[in-house]
């Protein structure tokens, strides 16, 4: 499965990236994330991975974030390892006025066992997850508005 979703933002691309970075504000803009932690390599570098714990629709998902390409301000992207799913995210972040970004976003998605039913069952689920993040970077960075819960 792959789509593409993109946003406008109304901010410079260097503040869009420097919070897209920092991961300490991941809470307020990943909705359901409940704690993440750097398990290998050096954070924000090429190569790293993170261990995120997320809850979605009262599930528990551990996922594993893999940085595989940065160049930014341009583009940053990474793979995502769950049971029954492996992602991967090409961002793209393209300065269309002097305090406007369009974000645009890659995602190809791979599935096995009970997961690749859900795809089949749900398949829009996966991409309005997707414009759902990008809503809440969006509404986060322009209004300060968090989707963090505790």
């Amino acid at each position: 499965m792959t789509y593409t979703t993109e946003i406008i933002i109304d901010r410079p691309r260097e503040e869009i990236i420097k919070v897209f970075e920092d991961s300490s504000l991941l809470p307020h803009w990943q909705r359901g994330l409940k704690r993440s932690r750097v398990i290998s390599g050096k954070e924000g570098e090429v190569g790293s991975k993170r261990k995120l714990y997320i809850s979605i629709e009262g599930q528990s998902i551990k996922m594993t974030e893999t940085i595989i390409k940065k160049n930014l301000p341009e583009e940053w992207h990474g793979n995502y390892t769950a049971k029954g799913m492996e992602s991967i995210q090409k961002n793209y972040f393209e300065a269309i006025e002097d305090h406007k970004t369009k974000w645009t976003s890659y995602s190809e998605f791979k599935f096995s066992g009970f997961m690749k039913l859900i795809s089949k069952l749900l398949p829009d689920i996966f991409k309005k997850r997707s414009v759902l993040v990008q809503q809440d970077f969006k509404a986060f960075i322009e209004e300060g508005k968090s989707v963090k819960t505790n």
